[in-house]
């Protein structure tokens, strides 16, 4: 039997046509996709801009006439980084690795630089005929509009390895420590910033912004969950009218607090769970008090398979004990718990063993600090069960504990937040 095939240089032949179609379609492809990311840039830009100036008009902002102000997500900042304006914008915002600006005058945009992924865009407003035209580069920002401008270098994006920093752990019950700026992940954070971002009294409490200490505890294989180091709000209610199905007060102040935060930041942002504390200080475990959030609280408890209670973090045992709760401490000079990062920057800590205490909030050492200013702790996301009005809490005693949801508490905001580990490689 005779078989018939290709021969080799048919196969040539075909492979060449192919080739050639491809060296023709393919620069087509490619310029249709170049032209359409770019109009798409340029629509983002037009729509951020948009916003910005109803915004202006709708809260009345004064006094930006021939001004230039920094944009950053969804906020614009003036030169010293103070939010003039906190925009509401469900779509596409600029992004961080480059400074983008605008310059306001009568209510308008008269120019901006903006860069909405690969494309930096600038838009020019005639502010006679009110009519804006804009152009699109990829090397940098234009500085005109007319065909004539010439690009402007964007600001370094830095080599890879830029962005968070992180220190794995060893031999401790975190598995790394990030610094991470929650408003501009792509820049560089370091310790000495960290260290270095503080408030007036020294301590990082109350800042929201910039180069922040966190605690990665848990890895999925995609992600690292992350701890804040320090409160982001001293003392707030959880519901100020104690209903323990909603977190209000809380939430709404959780917002605020991550208001200007990396969208990709801000989807996972939440407060820690009791049982994700119980997980993380061994309380879970079925040899010790095997500690739920689905178990009813009572202040006394004689079965721990029936029964929830307080625990300390470095408790011993697996008794209960009515003025220690399960686990009774033992942890009680600074430094020597292995969950310091679980509450250090609260009232008076370092005698129940963390590393170091915000005690400039605290009135025994400074008599004109009002009670209510001391930071005695967190709330988590955990509601109790078999309450109508108690919510579960990180103390500053190292234990988780429980608050009632409507009083004006002591207790404050640790956000949690998710973030890809692509951003560390």
């Amino acid at each position: 039997m005779k078989r018939k095939g290709f021969t080799l240089i048919e196969l040539l032949a075909v492979i060449v046509i192919l080739a050639v179609i491809a060296l023709i379609a393919v620069p087509v492809i490619l310029s249709l996709v170049d032209k359409s990311r770019r109009k798409a840039a340029e629509e983002s830009a037009v729509l951020y801009v948009d916003t910005i100036e109803n915004m202006l008009m709708l809260n009345n902002v004064e006094n930006t006439d021939g001004k230039t102000y920094k944009v950053k997500g969804r906020t614009v900042v003036d030169e010293n980084d103070k939010v003039i304006l906190n925009l509401e914008i469900k779509g596409d915002v600029p992004y961080n690795g480059v400074e983008n600006v605008i310059k306001i005058n009568s209510g308008f945009i008269e120019e901006a630089n903006l860069r909405f992924n690969s494309y930096y865009v600038r838009y020019e407003m005639d502010m006679t005929t009110k009519k804006f035209k804009t152009c699109t580069s990829q090397k940098g920002f234009l500085d005109k509009c007319d065909g004539t401008g010439e690009v402007k270098p964007s600001e370094p994006e830095g080599p890879k390895g830029d962005g968070p920093t992180i220190e794995m752990a060893q031999d401790k019950t975190y598995l790394a420590t990030v610094y991470l700026d929650p408003t501009d992940i792509s820049r560089k954070c370091t310790k000495e910033e960290a260290q270095a971002n503080v408030n007036e009294n020294g301590t990082p409490t109350g800042i929201t912004s910039g180069c922040m200490k966190w605690y990665a505890y848990k890895d999925d294989g995609t992600n690292y969950t992350m701890l804040l180091d320090h409160n982001t709000t001293v003392h707030i209610e959880w519901n100020a009218s104690y209903d323990i199905t909603e977190m209000k007060e809380v939430a709404e102040r959780l917002k605020e607090d991550t208001n200007a935060w990396e969208d990709r930041i801000k989807a996972s942002v939440r407060l820690i769970g009791a049982d994700e504390i119980a997980d993380l200080t061994g309380a879970s475990r079925e040899d010790t008090i095997s500690w739920s959030k689905d178990k009813i609280y009572v202040s006394t408890v004689y079965n721990s398979k029936e029964n929830a209670s307080d625990f300390y973090f470095d408790g011993k045992g697996d008794s209960y004990n009515n003025n220690s709760g399960w686990q009774a401490q033992s942890a009680k000079t600074p430094g020597s718990s292995q969950y310091t990062w679980l509450y250090d920057y609260t009232r008076d800590c370092t005698q129940r063993g963390c590393n170091v205490e915000d005690s400039h909030l605290y009135p025994f050492v400074h008599a004109n600090v009002p009670r209510e200013e001391q930071i005695w702790g967190y709330w988590t996301n955990t509601s109790v069960l078999g309450t109508n009005n108690m919510i579960w809490v990180v103390s500053s005693y190292g234990q988780l504990s429980t608050q009632q949801a409507g009083v004006y508490s002591r207790f404050g905001i640790r956000p949690v937040i998710e973030i890809p580990k692509q951003f560390f490689s």
